[in-house]
């Protein structure tokens, strides 16, 4: 049997194979193909990015290697010593108080009146200094502040957040805003 009888009798077992499985079958066999095609090129893409981090990271380290940076072993001292480094200083409360404020006018949020509390502990080498802030205005404003201040003070953590609203109807919530600043050692 020669090549050109052996492509048309193959050519004619495809064609039948297609006939017989009708549309049902011809649409999974496409999605099949599709999924493959988007495997393929996924794959791809993920390599392609793959490599050029890795050129990126060799970048940084021949940068670190020409400066003749020398990293010491990292010891738990040292560990725990850059951990207490991270918090502010109690001496930066009023540049922290005024990210916060910050935070509640990009938001449309007055900071009429608040609570302060700064708290020690002898055996806490971290100094604690609550905030908190009667706040009124509609859910989407206070919780948007309440996630800009946890961006912009890396330090805070939200205690309490408290909603209320007067009637069903009203879009304003009268709510009370608790956060605590972790303060370090000065």
């Amino acid at each position: 049997m020669s090549t050109a009888t052996a492509m048309t009798h193959l050519t004619w077992a495809t064609k039948r194979w297609l006939i017989n499985l009708r549309w049902p079958g011809l649409l999974g066999l496409g999605l099949l193909l599709f999924t493959a095609g988007l495997t393929v090129v996924g794959i791809q893409s993920a390599q392609r990015r793959l490599h050029g981090l890795d050129e990126e990271a060799a970048e940084f380290k021949s940068r670190l290697g020409a400066r003749g940076v020398v990293t010491a072993p990292v010891t738990g001292r040292s560990q725990l010593s850059n951990f207490y480094a991270f918090f502010p200083l109690t001496q930066n409360v009023p540049e922290l108080l005024g990210r916060m404020n910050h935070a509640a006018i990009e938001h449309g949020l007055v900071l009429e009146k608040g609570e302060y509390k700064f708290s020690r502990e002898a055996d806490f080498r971290l100094a604690r200094y609550q905030v908190t802030f009667p706040v009124s205005g509609d859910y989407t404003k206070v919780r948007g502040f309440v996630n800009d201040v946890l961006e912009a003070v890396p330090s805070a953590a939200l205690d309490e957040l408290t909603l209320k609203r007067e009637s069903i109807d009203m879009p304003e919530l009268e709510s009370r805003v608790r956060f605590t600043l972790f303060l370090g050692a000065d």
